[in-house]
């Protein structure tokens, strides 16, 4: 049982975070591609400081607020990053909207559908977080394997030639891994303290679960964007142009990924958000 409780609060936190880049685009396209080869690195560091605030963050007793300066400036910056997250989530889904839906003005439409689904989603018990949770790793794993197993051109109109100062800097590729693992941490902290106190048995262990997981869809989601070349890494949506290989249901597949991942994250994001107000 506290296994089981350990791997649902896991998969909770992976749903919760995956609309950080993780399938949705180009924040995790431009984490990859402005070091190229050495996102390696960049991906080793946000798996382990992500682990990092998870251990933190599950030692800590849910709902409570301790006093002081220290504490008035870590609330401020978790609101911040809340709120840039809820932004880069909302766009992302007002852009899935323009794409999708027979609308005139599909990107707004496609925010306040997905803000509508994100604030319903704020209601569903913890363990549907856990089994969508699930839902999302091996549907986004899937994803990523397929694209970096396709040995087809993705194909792509460019002008001009791709620019990527820090390619192959390690340092750059650190530096990139820092606030990446601050916006996944957020959201995914968030929906642990949701839990209550009893919902994790062992910090360190979910740490590594935690880490392991984001781990290895971050290096599946590396595999299909280098292999996709560099006229993928400097679109806006790539993963849609890696998809149109697979005809239209690929786009229409890779859509609704997108517009999963984003509405969980919203939607833990939000829950910071009004913490933070209600208070």
């Amino acid at each position: 049982m506290r296994a089981r409780a350990e791997w649902d609060a896991a998969l909770a936190m992976t749903a919760a975070l995956s609309g950080v880049g993780l399938a949705t685009g180009r924040e995790i396209a431009l984490f990859i591609g402005q070091t190229k080869r050495a996102a390696w690195v960049g991906v080793l560091t946000a798996s382990v400081l992500y682990g990092l605030v998870v251990r933190f963050g599950a030692r800590r007793q849910p709902g409570v607020e301790k006093g002081g300066a220290l504490a008035g400036l870590c609330g401020a910056l978790r609101l911040i990053l809340a709120g840039l997250v809820a932004a880069l989530t909302l766009r992302r889904l007002g852009r899935v909207g323009e794409l999708t839906l027979p609308l005139r003005h599909g990107f707004a439409f496609g925010m306040a559908f997905g803000l509508l689904a994100a604030l319903l989603m704020e209601r569903l018990s913890t363990d549907a977080h856990g089994r969508i949770g699930l839902g999302v790793a091996l549907a986004a794993g899937l994803f990523f394997a397929v694209s970096a197993l396709d040995v087809r051109p993705a194909r792509v109109r460019l002008i001009g030639a791709v620019d990527f100062a820090f390619e192959g800097d390690a340092r750059m590729a650190v530096l990139l891994a820092l606030p990446y693992a601050a916006m996944a941490a957020v959201p995914a902290v968030w929906r642990l303290w949701e839990m209550g106190p009893g919902a994790v048995i062992h910090p360190a262990r979910l740490a590594a679960k935690c880490a392991a997981i984001l781990a290895a869809l971050l290096a599946a989601a590396t595999c299909a964007l280098l292999r996709g070349g560099d006229a993928v890494l400097a679109q806006p949506m790539p993963w849609v142009v890696l998809s149109a290989r697979w005809g239209l249901a690929g786009f229409w597949l890779c859509a609704l990924l997108q517009a999963l991942c984003a509405v969980v994250t919203l939607s833990a994001a939000l829950g910071v958000i009004r913490r933070a107000i209600c208070r």
